[in-house]
């Protein structure tokens, strides 16, 4: 792993930058024992809806992302109404 960063995801979207955002993959996981995050990938005015990719509770989701140093440099992550959680990013190169 290249590095990981954190969001404190609540309802109402939020985003943090990548740790080294020209990997091409990141592992996402959420510590809550119950919380489903949404997340979105992007630049640095990128949001997150509930309609977006669900990471769930304690499940390491791995997703590849633009690697161009631009358009995936940042993620985005909301929770569903009154819900929050913590997000984990953290970037790598998978196999």
């Amino acid at each position: 792993p290249a590095g990981t960063a954190s969001l404190s995801v609540t309802d109402t979207t939020g985003r943090v930058a990548r740790a080294h955002p020209t990997s091409s993959q990141i592992r996402l996981l959420t510590k809550s024992a119950d919380k489903v995050c949404f997340v979105n990938v992007g630049s640095s005015t990128v949001t997150a809806a509930v309609t977006d990719t669900p990471i769930l509770p304690g499940v390491p989701f791995v997703m590849t992302v633009p690697n161009d140093g631009t358009s995936g440099t940042y993620v985005a992550a909301i929770c569903a109404s009154t819900e929050t959680a913590t997000l984990y990013i953290t970037d790598g190169e998978g196999q």
